[in-house]
């Protein structure tokens, strides 16, 4: 942390978490700690470059046995009743009754055939107990407990979309459990506490992992197609393709991708679809992972209910090949081959609109001779956006990621009443086209009293003031484009300025200040409409209005 952020009331800085709250570094008492909320999982970019679920703890109530989410048979539990692992007073004690007996949670929306991992910590008082854990594939393997804690692990592959995660006693034992944990893939993940799983904040890196979090906030958006893993999948339609699946490592790291293989029918095309119901006059995303193997190039086409246009990847080279129309589209790398393919068109007014996705020769096009080229793919999704957001998976039905909230009420004291500063380093991955705040102070008794900076709907990011009528407006020169930018609001009484990475916009020498008592950092119209997406890297409130030079300082990328 520099040392000009130390002189910061509040500072957050991306680092740590758990459910319903994201920490900020000034202050430690905790006075400073954002309140979260999302009521859905999301994905990420985890550290290691790879899209990991967030929370990657797939069971809820992981240290409270007691919960009637945990169904027991024969089992009592006394909740908090000795000292875990951790050293906290959080493990229970389980007592089997008799042989037999269990204590299961219900987890849905499995991938068949994926590898999940079980871990558990277990302990027994005294002697050794032999017991029973996993049924992820109909199976329990045996465990041998002991007085010292373990981490007892168990590999599986699903066997059905739900399963049973469960531990069993043999005979009747008393034994003390902890931290229960089911996540995907052969290895386990460090262990992630989790009560209802719901609103975990997601600290995402960049493609290919490395340095340091982003705090990933977005709105709410829904994949609409079904099975994104599983192209092999009865609800996908192909023509002249063979789909194999779960042939390459995916992403997410695990072996889940298929593999599309152009067959050798002539002068034909080779694409998949799904038959979705698109809106009329909207914008729709497509987006998806691929990988090449020996295919170069792969197409994109959506009928908008009036006219057909095609977007070419080049998933060899990751660069765009060629495209028609009225389409956005854009090709990046995540690492390891990988590239997320996307592509963003808006509906007709009529018309009945349908997509579909291929694979295109040498020259581009989409009908040719196949010759058993193959390209990997993975995690498709189509949302009603006009611009890309983090992926979600889907199975037999389509899924919600809900809009993530960070915000703080009641924090006079931690903001600059007379004067102050608002600091905000940002990364704009996609520009979006909408209008939202960013980085807001306000009144939370009159919302629209605050300081703030404001994205509008050309992409121009404006530094603005309210209290009780506009005080301070002012625009970048330009408008914002991918990128990571630092930026800075001054504020006291007829003194504000406007930094963006380390220059001065403008300044303006009248104008009051706003009595200010809360945080938000994304919101739309102070609080109506939709969010958007932004990843905030920092964040600092400071109690006095810095000099200029620290601005200039301070936002310098």
């Amino acid at each position: 942390m520099s040392t000009l952020l130390e002189q910061a009331s509040l500072v957050l800085i991306p680092s740590g978490y758990k459910e319903d709250v994201v920490y900020s570094q000034i202050p430690t008492s905790g006075a400073g700690d954002l309140s979260f909320t999302r009521a859905s999982n999301g994905t990420r970019i985890n550290s290691a470059g790879l899209v990991e679920v967030c929370p990657w703890n797939l069971l809820e109530q992981s240290e409270t046995f007691d919960n009637a989410v945990w169904s027991k048979t024969g089992v009592t539990v006394t909740a908090n009743s000795v000292a875990a692992p951790n050293g906290t007073t959080t493990a229970d004690t389980l007592v089997f009754g008799a042989s037999s007996n269990e204590i299961v949670q219900s987890v849905g929306n499995l991938i068949v055939d994926q590898t999940y991992t079980l871990t558990i910590y277990l302990r027994v008082a005294s002697g050794t107990a032999t017991m029973y854990w996993g049924n992820i594939d109909y199976t329990t393997p045996s465990i041998t407990v002991t007085t010292e804690w373990q981490r007892f692990t168990v590999t599986q592959q699903a066997a059905a979309t739900t399963r049973y995660p469960k531990l069993v006693s043999s005979s009747g034992v008393t034994v003390y459990a902890w931290g229960a944990q089911l996540n995907i893939g052969s290895t386990a993940k460090p262990y992630f506490p989790t009560t209802d799983r719901l609103n975990v904040p997601r600290l995402t890196y960049q493609n290919g992992g490395g340095g340091c979090p982003s705090l990933l906030l977005e709105k709410q958006s829904t994949n609409i197609l079904l099975y994104s893993e599983q192209v092999d999948n009865g609800a996908w339609a192909s023509n002249n393709l063979t789909i194999t699946a779960n042939q390459g490592i995916s992403p997410d790291g695990t072996q889940n991708a298929d593999l599309l293989d152009d067959g050798t029918a002539s002068s034909t095309q080779h694409w998949i679809y799904q038959g979705i119901t698109f809106a009329n006059s909207t914008a729709y995303t497509i987006s998806f992972y691929a990988k090449y193997i020996s295919r170069q190039y792969m197409t994109v086409n959506i009928y908008n209910g009036s006219t057909s246009q095609y977007v070419d990847y080049d998933i060899q080279n990751g660069t765009i090949l060629g495209s028609t129309g009225d389409v956005t589209a854009s090709i990046t790398s995540v690492g390891n081959g990988w590239y997320r393919i996307v592509y963003t068109r808006t509906m007709a007014a009529s018309g009945s609109p349908n997509f579909r996705i291929g694979l295109a020769d040498d020259t581009g096009s989409e009908t040719y001779t196949g010759s058993n080229k193959q390209v990997y793919v993975w995690g498709f999704q189509c949302e009603a956006s006009s611009y890309v957001t983090s992926y979600i998976n889907t199975t037999s039905a389509s899924a919600t990621r809900v809009a993530d909230a960070c915000f703080k009420t009641g924090i006079s004291s931690l903001i600059g009443q007379s004067q102050g500063t608002i600091f905000l380093d940002f990364e704009l991955q996609t520009p979006i086209g909408n209008d939202f705040v960013i980085g807001q102070i306000y009144n939370s008794s009159s919302p629209a009293n605050g300081i703030y900076f404001y994205i509008n709907s050309t992409n121009f990011l404006q530094a603005f003031v309210d209290n009780s009528g506009t005080q301070v407006n002012i625009f970048s020169p330009n408008a914002l484009t991918q990128g990571n930018y630092k930026v800075a609001i001054a504020y006291k009484a007829n003194d504000f300025v406007f930094y963006i990475n380390g220059v001065q916009i403008a300044t303006v020498t009248s104008g009051t200040v706003p009595t200010c008592n809360s945080i938000n950092l994304i919101d739309y119209a102070n609080g109506s409409g939709y969010m958007e997406k932004a990843e905030i890297n920092q964040y600092a409130l400071f109690p006095t209005r810095l000099t200029n030079a620290e601005l200039a300082s301070l936002t310098t990328i």
